[in-house]
């Protein structure tokens, strides 16, 4: 009961009425201080995913997830004239291709979303009876992503 009472008359004293005391200024200063090195680490994440990160990098990203997402759910796979096209049980079909310097993505051959800008040269060839290969060249680079698959239809 001492210990309560005790801390009680300790936070009277450093609260008063009429505005801040030192010690009640040097204990927010250190709990600031003490806290200011956490925050770098929750602000850096952050500061990562800034519109100035490789825009370039999350875009063959973003690709190679839909292609990787596409290939998993589909039953079949055809690759005609350059366009990669994924069949799935329902009949839909989502074919990823060349349009001008883009690469896009569309669903029964109705509206496109754009996935890559800047594209040379987008290839799609099969290197074996499990695996495709996609070739396209951006900014002098050139990229190649090879997929596996099982168990779906020879295209």
């Amino acid at each position: 009961m001492t210990r309560i009472k005790s801390f009680v008359s300790i936070f009277r004293t450093t609260c008063n009425d009429r505005g801040y005391t030192l010690l009640t200024t040097l204990v927010a200063l250190a709990i600031f201080m003490l806290t200011l090195p956490m925050m770098t680490n929750l602000i850096k994440p952050i500061a990562d995913l800034s519109p100035m990160y490789n825009i370039n990098e999350l875009e063959i990203r973003q690709l190679d997830f839909l292609i990787s997402f596409e290939l998993n759910r589909s039953s079949e796979i055809r690759i005609v004239n350059n366009r990669l096209h994924f069949v799935d049980s329902g009949g839909k079909i989502v074919t990823f291709e060349q349009y001008s310097d883009q690469v896009i993505r569309r669903t029964n051959q109705q509206g496109f979303e754009v996935i890559m800008f800047n594209i040379h040269g987008f290839e799609t060839e099969k290197v074996a009876p499990n695996a495709l290969k996609i070739q396209y060249t951006r900014q002098g680079q050139q990229f190649e992503t090879v997929f596996t698959h099982f168990n779906i239809n020879e295209y």
